[in-house]
């Protein structure tokens, strides 16, 4: 019972913490002024985000970590679902027709099947099921896609006017900052919820060396997924960006990560991580006060461990999905990570909502939360990195017109001087980096 009342909770703070969260940060974007640094921090969260869930796609459907030793290969539910329809279901769930309805009603196509004796191989009978007619439905749920796009489109329009809109911008940031207190309070609750979830988890669980089995090898799936994430790819599209080394970047926010690795929190690590940026790596302020706030809106770890989630929930339960409905997750996991707080097991509520949007039952996620003491600090650790990366990559792609506009407003008696001796510290940061790291 307690577990269940938890994720109760979770789902009623869902549609308040989505819709305030998107439209901040929609809203508060200085398109016109900060055009191209919006941009570029915009266009690495999205490259970033999608290379973390492709990762976690191929890596859980590869490995399989939630397939029993009876059940790979025999799936024992199979969605009868085409995949032209999942992405019909897709725009129509992004453009809702009424959008207090999408906080409760998801469209989907339902079809008309019957079974159908046919002539196997063998020459043995074969009962398939075949679709006689289909129709747009409507289900319980929420349209999480829908309410995205609606926030992202009247948060936009919001920011072309910041001086008229700018009481419901404080009204939408109060209302985030709100939800934010409750969840921070609420997720106290979380190790009597453990608890019960587990123990009702492990009661419907034949054999326990299995479960633990299964538990080790999403462990072991998602770290893998992390570590490829944090050496691999981060480092080469920093790299292909800016053409200095993404491992120094690292060494310089060493201090961050140690937060975070303790905090699990990006939040409680951001001033860490101003102070790295700013101080060791000397990134410009302005960059820095842009980019590192946003970017506390998406999470690469996070994203990962979500799909991997979803998606080794739905292998517990014998599941069998289309490459149409794999790939909804991903988009829902995209969407919904940049909506998550920055703090200690937010990703209890991606998940959980991925999985009801999915059609996966989300009643073993309390055996996940069992792993979430190394997992948790292992994800906030790649969220952190990633965002001095960020913050490097738009340094670098501003480097010239942050310097002029310094330049046309910089006064005092040393400032030519002053100016120079920044522009050659950012300008030579590979000579820096090397002797540092030597």
């Amino acid at each position: 019972m307690p577990g269940e009342l938890f994720l109760r909770g979770l789902q009623l703070l869902i549609i308040p913490l989505i819709v305030s969260s998107m439209i901040t940060a929609t809203g508060s974007m200085q398109l016109r002024s900060s055009g191209r640094l919006t941009a570029v921090t915009f266009i690495y969260i999205m490259a970033a985000m999608l290379v973390a869930v492709t990762t976690g796609l191929i890596l859980t459907v590869a490995i399989r970590p939630g397939s029993s030793q009876g059940s790979i290969g025999d799936v024992t539910q199979l969605a009868v679902y085409q995949t032209q329809d999942t992405f019909a279901d897709l725009l129509r769930n992004i453009v809702p027709d009424n959008i207090i309805a999408a906080c409760m009603k998801v469209a989907y196509t339902n079809y008309d099947t019957k079974p159908v004796v046919v002539e196997g191989v063998n020459g043995t009978n074969v009962t398939k099921t075949i679709i006689t007619g289909k129709s747009v439905a409507m289900t319980n749920g929420t349209n999480m896609l829908g309410l995205v796009a609606f926030c992202i489109i009247f948060g936009l329009a919001m920011s072309t006017d910041r001086n008229a809109t700018k009481v419901l911008l404080d009204f939408m940031n109060a209302i985030r900052i709100t939800v934010f207190k409750i969840f921070t309070v609420y997720i106290w609750t979380l190790p009597v919820a453990t608890a019960s979830l587990i123990a009702a988890s492990l009661l419907r669980v034949d054999n326990m060396y299995d479960i633990w089995s299964s538990l080790g090898k999403f462990a072991a799936t998602v770290t893998a997924g992390l570590l490829l994430h944090e050496f691999l790819w981060m480092p080469i599209g920093y790299f292909v960006c800016t053409r200095n080394n993404p491992f120094v970047v690292y060494y310089r926010v060493g201090r961050a990560l140690l937060t975070a690795l303790v905090s699990k929190s990006s939040y409680a690590t951001l001033p860490v991580l101003f102070k790295c940026c700013e101080g060791g790596l000397k990134f410009h302020k302005r960059v820095c006060s842009f980019v590192l706030p946003i970017s506390l809106f998406k999470g690469d770890g996070s994203a990962l461990f979500i799909v991997c989630s979803s998606l080794w929930l739905g292998q517990r339960a014998d599941i069998g999905m289309t490459v149409g409905q794999v790939l909804l997750i991903g988009i829902l996991t995209v969407i919904l990570t940049m909506c998550l707080p920055a703090v200690p097991s937010a990703s209890l509520v991606g998940i959980v909502l991925v999985c009801k949007s999915a059609g996966v039952p989300a009643e073993e996620v309390g055996l996940l939360i069992s792993m979430e003491w190394l997992l948790d600090a292992l994800r906030t650790c790649v969220n952190v990195s990633s965002h001095g990366i960020c913050a490097g990559i738009g340094n670098h792609a501003m480097r010239n017109v942050l310097w002029e506009s310094d330049d046309m407003n910089y006064s005092g008696v040393n400032a030519e001087t002053d100016l120079e001796q920044q522009k050659s510290a950012t300008n030579d940061d590979d000579d820096r980096y090397s002797d540092d790291a030597v």
